[in-house]
């Protein structure tokens, strides 16, 4: 084999190995949110995954490590869910409650902008709203229907109880108190 030749394997032995740890890399980051969205169900505490969504309350964008140091409650909700309705006042209330304590962030599923915005004011929705339009950070948390609640602690991590379903007064305070803001 000519000098060349061996420069161009050696070239192609790099690549092939650049390509393959490149495909390793890629495959451990779309997977990394799957295994979080398996502990969440689990009831494990877990770190939650990221997100930077467009808000539906007004102009900007949310990311949930802005509110890092922060309690959160993640309320997974859509237009046309006849629970996420009969919920709505109440996470309305308890957002009202634990103000300065705890941000209440709506997360809304698979509705467009029109829909959502009519939902939130006819139910009365005045803490952070987002819009999730595909559901891909339900499905990093793990959301297969709504309403679904969910508590992120000051170090950024979900902590039981996930609530499937309409959301009570007690379920809030049992979460809030576990993600460490009584």
């Amino acid at each position: 084999m000519s000098r060349r030749a061996g420069f161009r394997a050696l070239q192609a032995v790099a690549a092939a190995g650049v390509a393959a740890l490149a495909a390793v890399l890629v495959w451990n980051l779309a997977h990394q949110h799957t295994r979080a969205a398996k502990k969440i169900a689990a009831g494990k505490v877990t770190p939650a995954p990221p997100f930077d969504l467009r808000r539906l309350d007004r102009d900007g964008r949310l990311s949930l490590a802005s509110l890092r140091g922060k309690v959160v409650v993640l309320n997974f909700w859509a237009s046309d869910c006849l629970p996420c309705k009969q919920e709505m006042p109440r996470v309305e209330a308890a957002a009202k409650r634990y103000a300065g304590r705890v941000v209440f962030v709506g997360v809304d599923v698979d509705d467009g902008d029109g829909p959502a915005r009519a939902f939130m004011k006819r139910y009365g929705a005045t803490y952070a709203n987002v819009a999730d339009p595909i559901a891909e950070t339900a499905g990093d948390f793990g959301v297969i229907g709504t309403p679904t609640t969910l508590f992120v602690d000051r170090r950024g991590r979900v902590v039981p109880p996930r609530v499937q379903g309409v959301v009570t007064a007690e379920s809030l305070a049992d979460g809030i108190r576990r993600a460490g803001a009584a």
